[in-house]
């Protein structure tokens, strides 16, 4: 018990160095000897959990990626109306990485991590655009725009300086799925009253 609480403090010192200092001095300049510094580790306890800083990168990547991926399927995709469910996966997705912000932040502001094709490429997976042969839009066009769309609200979400609880912005993204561009820009304050 004792060796996997000091695994966890580790981890945990490790996650808030590499969050530091990938703001302080970006991914590029980032050394393993400066993350053991910061985090109060020795090298050599450093390289028994990672190889290397991209070892460690795509580690944190694929912990977000996968959880992301068991919310997916453990909750059904969220309905038409704008009643809050919070059964629905997009609503723990938010709660997810409203919790994970500051590593998500992160890591969606380095240009060294594959988070943002990880997701995007979950998200095709997950919101299926539906073919229909009489479409204005081809499938593919479709696809494109829904899964960046929802990237790119993310993003956006998790990276501004004052980041919107999770409740707020999962309000703001269910309307951007049942309004028109033209609603989304133009005069729409009562739909959030």
């Amino acid at each position: 018990m004792e060796t996997d609480m000091r695994i966890l403090t580790t981890e945990v010192k490790l996650q808030r160095a590499f969050v530091k200092l990938l703001a302080d001095k970006g991914f590029d300049r980032l050394t393993v000897r400066d993350l053991a510094r910061e985090a109060a580790i020795n090298r050599g306890t450093f390289y028994q959990h990672y190889l290397d800083k991209f070892d460690l990168l795509t580690s944190y990547e694929n912990e977000l990626v996968e959880a992301v991926r068991k919310i997916f399927a453990q909750y059904p995709k969220p309905t038409g109306d704008m009643a809050l469910d919070q059964r629905d996966a997009f609503w723990q997705l938010f709660q997810y990485l409203y919790r994970q912000h500051v590593l998500s932040k992160a890591l969606l502001q380095c240009p060294a991590s594959k988070i943002g094709p990880h997701l995007k490429e979950l998200i095709v997976s997950i919101v299926a655009v539906s073919v229909d042969a009489q479409a204005l839009i081809p499938h593919d066009f479709a696809q494109e725009i829904v899964a960046q769309g929802i990237l790119d609200f993310i993003r956006y979400w998790l990276t501004r300086d004052v980041v919107l609880p999770p409740q707020h912005a999962y309000t703001i993204f269910k309307a951007t799925r049942i309004l028109s561009p033209q609603q989304l820009v133009g005069e729409n304050d009562e739909f959030f009253k």
